[in-house]
């Protein structure tokens, strides 16, 4: 299934003709075609930037877009018309090659895209979409529809402020580095599509034979998760309450007073409220013993920084929002340039970045929201592994607020709160471990009734 794909877009050469001289650059959506841009001299075009000859760009460049996946895995009937039919006799649909076509209502954008490939003057195509799978098959299949016959490169940022791109579009790298990024996706999507087509089928036309007529949607990841939903449902729907009691006692020892929960060899729950009436009667004025008094320090350290998940499980915990609409407000603060790349699975940064953290911290120490926590513990963290290692950062290090820091009340309320989940993160970093004492009490009520207490 890839063999094909080498021919039209991998193994690009050069090209006859007269010399040409001008860079095209696409982008995975418009925004971040404008911010790609924004550093350097350009004009607003329709559906593209120009970019003026500047020291980056001598003889200038073109800055154009997706809107997304611009690019959709063609339907069972383009390949065979057998297909247009639910059948089961026709089954299983298997393509000996998977084709792409213009998504539906993208087509003019497509056109803006294909004209530049083919135009002569066009020395050099730099895919930069999102730093990941799905931006690199975003771009990829594109070409792949375009063929384009110049040299690929590849722009390769964890954010977009005006020194990382610049930064970037000065180190990119050879679309080689980035391929088998595109075979991931490319094979992710194509499984969804046989899972998809052949499962549905499947499955509306059997319960079809049993008089269910409705159209059934099965996907490769819908279907367990769906799975999964109904199954904790189920559990939900059969649990049965039982109401239990619990004997508090107040205690008076030595002038002082304290509160402790009766248990049974751990268990404080009772089943029937007259039990627990009858132990609350039978201590109440009766002699108290302390038998034991244990105390712990526990140490915790600061957490760590955050990773997408991590950042949607606390942004869940927090403001009970989705895991998709906090990813759709990280990618706009990372848009604006003022967060990493949003869709990481690290925890950690290189030193080049953990550089620049005293500089980007002194700017929120400048703002009231964040005074209270100056001056910082650790100045810095360039020597802290447990935030700084080189050999755990993949492809993109933790979400981090860059160096191009904004007032927070400048935000919308929703990127405000994630935006300040991320900066607290990072400042929580340069402080000393949690120090916790936990006391545990043990007294025993008439020696017979035993009783727990715990502080922290």
């Amino acid at each position: 299934m890839t063999e094909g794909l080498n021919s039209g877009i991998m193994q690009a050469g050069s090209c006859n003709g007269r010399k040409k001289e001008m860079k095209l650059i696409i982008a995975e959506k418009p925004d971040q075609g404008a911010k790609l841009a924004a550093p350097f001299p350009n004009k607003k075009r329709n559906g593209y930037i120009e970019i003026m000859p500047c020291d980056m760009f001598p003889k200038g460049a073109i800055m154009t877009w997706a809107i997304g996946h611009l690019c959709e895995l063609v339907p069972p009937e383009e390949y065979d018309m057998k297909w247009k039919k639910w059948k089961l006799d026709t089954l299983p649909i298997l393509p000996e090659t998977f084709s792409h076509r213009v998504a539906k209502g993208k087509w003019k954008q497509f056109q803006v895209i294909r004209d530049f490939v083919k135009k002569r003057e066009i020395n050099e195509i730099i895919m930069a979409g999102d730093a990941g799978r799905e931006g690199e098959a975003i771009v990829r299949l594109i070409l792949q529809l375009c063929k384009p016959k110049q040299p690929l490169k590849r722009l390769w940022l964890s954010s977009l402020t005006e020194a990382a791109v610049k930064n970037g579009f000065s180190n990119l790298l050879d679309e080689s580095e980035t391929r088998n990024l595109f075979y991931e996706a490319y094979s992710r999507s194509c499984a969804d599509w046989l899972v998809g087509m052949n499962a549905s089928r499947v499955y509306s036309l059997l319960l079809k034979e049993k008089g269910i007529t409705s159209l059934f949607s099965i996907g490769r990841v819908q279907t367990p998760t769906l799975s999964l939903i109904v199954k904790r449902e189920k559990e939900i729907e059969s649990f049965v309450s039982k109401p239990f009691w619990e004997v508090i006692a107040s205690f008076q020892v030595n002038g002082k007073e304290y509160e402790g929960k009766w248990h049974k060899d751990g268990e404080s729950r009772i089943e029937k409220q007259e039990m627990a009436q009858k132990i609350a009667q039978f201590c109440k004025g009766k002699e108290a013993e302390i038998t034991e008094i244990k105390k712990e320090q526990k140490k915790y350290q600061p957490p760590y920084l955050f990773n997408l998940s991590s950042l949607q499980a606390e942004a869940n915990k927090r403001f009970k929002f989705s895991p998709k609409k906090t990813l759709d407000i990280a990618q706009k603060l990372y848009i604006k340039g003022i967060i990493s790349y949003p869709r990481s699975d690290s925890s950690f940064v290189t030193k080049e970045e953990a550089k620049l953290f005293p500089d980007t911290l002194a700017k929120f120490r400048e703002m009231p929201e964040y005074q209270s926590y100056f001056p910082l513990p650790k100045p810095s963290l360039l020597q802290n592994k447990r935030y700084v290692n080189e050999k755990k950062v993949t492809d993109h290090y933790a979400i981090i607020p860059t160096e191009q820091v904004v007032k927070i009340e400048s935000l919308p309320k929703e990127e405000q709160k994630i935006y300040d989940l991320i900066i607290k993160r990072l400042i929580a970093a340069h402080y000393d471990e949690a120090i916790i004492n936990t006391t545990t009490v043990h007294t025993i009520v008439d020696q017979r009734a035993t009783f727990v207490s715990k502080g922290r």
